[in-house]
């Protein structure tokens, strides 16, 4: 869902309610010996999920799922419904609560595009995936292909008011395997969020694709 902040009442500042049941993603698994992601010099458990989401992963999981800290590190995840309520400041606890339910939508969003993907390599690999780090790509980054075909077609598909707030690469390992994947996120007018992702491997393209139309 692109909206995803709740207007506030007159008497009150509500914390924004949890996605419906149907829209679900993994949870933080706790990993030992190397599926461990160093963060801040510290060892954190790596996020763990499997490829394919099944029904039953769905209703188990879903409300232990806590983005890694890495995921949109620094962003100001602050609708304008709030920071234009004149007693926001009286709710610290409030507000951010609801930034970091922003935060987690966004990124069960992109998890599940990226499961889109990894569910099309399910019959050479079924062990779960690791993301392995989250990497924040800045304006001043080399060229990429990938970010040039992701621009030209969130151009096409995008509302007008749609601002790519910023861009990560999560590398994703498949039995072995590392896989990249461009994630960018967007602000949508003054209250709206959603993110995209774009595949970095020309097969995971395909994969991708056939995904989508088969």
């Amino acid at each position: 869902t692109r909206k995803l902040a709740q207007a506030f009442s007159s008497s009150s500042f509500p914390v924004a309610p949890s996605p419906p049941a149907a829209v679900r993603a993994a949870p933080m698994a706790a990993a030992s010996g190397s599926d461990a992601i160093a963060s801040g010099g510290v060892q954190e458990p790596a996020f763990v999920f499997p490829a394919f989401r099944s029904e039953a992963w769905i209703k188990r999981d879903f409300d232990n799922i806590r983005p890694p800290a890495e995921v949109l590190e620094g962003q100001d995840l602050m609708p304008s419904y709030i920071a234009n309520f004149p007693t926001a400041g009286l709710y610290p606890g409030k507000v951010a609560a609801v930034r970091e339910q922003i935060r987690s939508s966004l990124f069960r969003q992109a998890l599940f595009k990226v499961q889109n993907v990894e569910v099309t390599y399910m019959e050479e690999c079924k062990a779960p995936r690791i993301l392995r780090s989250v990497m924040t790509r800045g304006a001043a980054s080399s060229f990429s292909a990938v970010s040039a075909v992701a621009s030209a077609s969130e151009w096409w598909s995008n509302p007008a008011d749609a601002k790519m707030m910023c861009e990560e690469v999560w590398t994703v390992d498949r039995c072995g395997h590392n896989a990249d994947y461009h994630v960018r996120y967007f602000k949508e007018g003054g209250d709206g969020f959603s993110a995209s992702v774009f595949p970095a491997g020309l097969r995971d393209m395909w994969g991708s694709l056939k995904y989508h139309y088969a």
